[in-house]
């Protein structure tokens, strides 16, 4: 067995023992494309100001498909647009300043690397929906606690690995939030899917 074969297998024990208690929710939908109307339905954001994490065009050909612009007509407040793409942003900036005029939407350049990142945007837009899918990062959330997301009422993540799964739910959980949703890719392996998550109410 090689070193890396030894790491691999003992990381696996690790998280078997740390995540046995975790209850991973019944499949209760499939996604078979990137459009939006399919990847976030579940997502409450009518009336909200979401943060749309990783917020590309991400090979959508229809610009209605992609998530800001999907939000916004399902009746989002306000969108707070975040990707690392600054072509794609500048499209969404276009796109909002041409069709939805006196719109307070912002576009944004910018990587998740590190929870300060995520608070930094949380507290200053005053977010209450989260839509997150930045490619494995959502490891940011991991350190963050209930009393710091305490305004955000509802949640999308499209998670990257069967251990991330394990952590989101732990995560939300902790969060004092119940699953509504889990939806695997019909087009993907099955360690990526997408969790949708709001408030319990106390």
């Amino acid at each position: 067995m090689s070193p890396r074969q030894a790491f691999q297998l003992m990381y696996s024990f690790y998280n078997q023992i740390k995540f046995r208690k975790v209850q991973v929710p019944h499949v209760s939908a499939l996604i078979d494309t990137e459009d939006s109307s399919v990847h976030w339905q579940h997502l409450d954001v009518a009336g909200k100001i979401i943060l749309d994490l990783g917020c590309g065009l991400w090979g959508v050909n229809d610009i209605r498909e992609t998530s800001p612009v999907y939000f916004k007509n399902k009746g989002a407040k306000k969108i707070i647009g975040v990707d690392s793409n600054a072509d794609d942003v500048l499209v969404f900036k276009k796109y909002f300043n041409e069709n939805f005029k006196g719109d307070e939407s912002e576009f944004i350049v910018k990587e998740i690397a590190c929870s300060n990142d995520l608070l930094e945007l949380i507290t200053k837009y005053n977010v209450e929906s989260i839509k997150c899918d930045i490619e494995g990062f959502e490891k940011v959330m991991f350190n963050i606690t209930k009393d710091q997301v305490k305004n955000i009422e509802s949640i999308s993540v499209e998670y990257h690995s069967h251990t991330l799964l394990l952590r989101l739910i732990k995560t939300l959980k902790n969060w004092n939030f119940e699953i509504i949703n889990y939806s695997l890719f019909t087009y993907a392996p099955q360690s990526l899917g997408v969790l949708t998550a709001i408030r319990k109410v106390a």
